[in-house]
């Protein structure tokens, strides 16, 4: 098994996207989320990420979701055939779980 952080990092690159930095932060409710800066070389745009909690704590299929939705809302394609791919593979870790 992958590490989860290094996990997230690939399925961003896979993406065709770089990972800038990533920031823990208090929450409203005094928890710890994660915010991502994620830049893309095709449009020279940098997303922010608001994973609304940490990466640990988020399942992959989610955290894909969570950066198409962002990137589909800021005007970046992502790879319909890539995304396809990744949500097949964490589709099927999900049931085997």
């Amino acid at each position: 098994m992958v590490k989860t952080l290094t996990l997230y990092k690939r399925v961003i690159e896979e993406l065709g996207l770089k990972q800038l930095d990533v920031y823990r932060v208090a929450d409203e409710k005094g928890g710890l989320k994660d915010i991502l800066r994620v830049f893309d070389p095709t449009t020279n745009k940098v997303l922010t990420i608001d994973l609304g909690k940490i990466r640990e704590a988020i399942k992959p299929l989610e955290f894909l979701d969570l950066i198409v939705k962002v990137a589909t809302e800021s005007g970046i394609m992502l790879p319909e055939r890539k995304v396809n791919e990744l949500r097949e593979v964490f589709s099927k870790e999900e049931q085997s779980s």
